[in-house]
């Protein structure tokens, strides 16, 4: 693989983490944050994968869209970069998606990717892990006028893959990521 085209064609895919891992050498030679997150343990209960099992799991998760899953792919790479330990060992990574969003932007100025796809997709990796239902109404006014319908559909079809591939006992959140889509939607 020596090019973009060919990632996007491994991101859309019916099987994208398997062809990753087989493309693996190359790709990091495109993303060479993405080798960073091989191996990198969470320290956290949340996750029961490394990031990059993670990531590969949530790319296999969301539906076959490139801004998806291209989301996907760059979502948590930004987390080797910002890791904290607390005193009890607990892993945190404060602030991981504007990293992972600086590391996007860079890839997307290295390849030239088009406004389009960089902007939607740079929206969907800043609010991957926002709660929506912890803001205040001002707030919430100013993040609603960055997204249409459509991408607040997919926000959360990234948000719910995410929370999938992480620890079983907190998967009880999708209910409530649905009502908040629901609730989002209706403000549009």
């Amino acid at each position: 693989m020596n090019n973009v085209k060919n990632l996007f064609n491994i991101l859309l895919s019916d099987n994208p983490s398997e062809l990753i891992k087989y493309h693996e050498k190359e790709i990091f030679l495109l993303i060479p944050e993405l080798e960073k997150s091989k191996g990198f343990n969470q320290n956290n209960e949340w996750h029961i994968y490394d990031v990059y099992e993670h990531i590969l799991h949530v790319i296999d998760g969301v539906p076959n869209n490139l801004a998806l899953r291209l989301a996907a792919l760059f979502h948590d790479i930004g987390k080797p970069y910002v890791y904290k330990e607390d005193e009890n060992k607990i892993g945190h990574f404060y602030n991981h998606w504007n990293k992972s969003n600086e590391i996007f932007l860079k890839f997307c100025n290295k390849f030239n990717i088009p406004d389009d796809l960089k902007n939607k997709v740079s929206k969907l990796i800043v609010y991957h892990d926002l709660n929506f239902s912890k803001l205040e109404q001002n707030e919430l006014q100013k993040v609603l006028k960055l997204f249409s319908k459509e991408d607040i559909k997919l926000l959360f079809e990234l948000k719910k893959s995410d929370l999938h591939a992480q620890a079983n006992k907190y998967h009880y959140l999708i209910s409530e990521y649905e009502i908040q889509e629901k609730n989002l939607l209706l403000l549009k």
